[in-house]
């Protein structure tokens, strides 16, 4: 019995010894997703989830603070929640980089160009569904992706300024699924 205890402890220091020499542990790398916790003109923003409806070559672009994006921003919402929208008009070139200014008056920007806001909604039970409780428009900023294979887009870089403060959200590679 004493030898099968002292090949136990010899088993258990190896094992140890072994551990303390192994690789660091794993840190995932920065291209895996950014940030998603923001403050922006007093409003705590954890983003959640995010889809995207395309509408010819333009589209749109949801975060939200809800499980699943498509369903909080398309349905009628049962709870006050947090969306950051981004209407996307792609530049003629094909390129996949647009200039993030203030919101369109019309239903997308030119061309190069994207313009959105952070807003606060609660539900209704009539059209449009959703009430704006605080709204924050974007003023300046950056937005690239990468359309994918499968569907998909990746954001590969956003960065937002917003109107009326000096917040900015900041947020790379997150990848969201299309809501149509």
């Amino acid at each position: 019995m004493k030898t099968l205890d002292s090949v136990r402890v010899a088993a258990l220091v190896s094992v140890l010894a072994l551990s303390a020499c192994a690789d660091p542990p794993y840190v995932p790398p920065d291209h895996v997703g950014g940030p998603v916790d923001f403050t922006i003109d007093g409003l705590s923003f954890h983003i959640s989830s995010g889809g995207f409806i395309r509408s010819g070559q333009q589209f749109t672009i949801f975060f939200t603070d809800q499980p699943n994006a498509c369903t909080a921003v398309l349905l009628i919402p049962q709870q006050i929640f947090l969306s950051l929208m981004l209407k996307v008009s792609p530049p003629a070139d094909g390129t996949s980089t647009a200039t993030i200014g203030a919101p369109s008056p019309v239903v997308f920007p030119p061309n190069g160009t994207a313009g959105g806001q952070l807003s606060r909604l609660a539900p209704s039970q009539s059209p449009p569904f959703q009430l704006p409780m605080q709204v924050v428009d974007s003023s300046g900023g950056t937005v690239t992706w990468q359309l994918n294979a499968d569907g998909t887009i990746t954001v590969v870089l956003l960065a937002m300024d917003f109107a009326g403060t000096p917040d900015r959200l900041v947020t790379h590679y997150l990848t969201i699924p299309p809501c149509n």
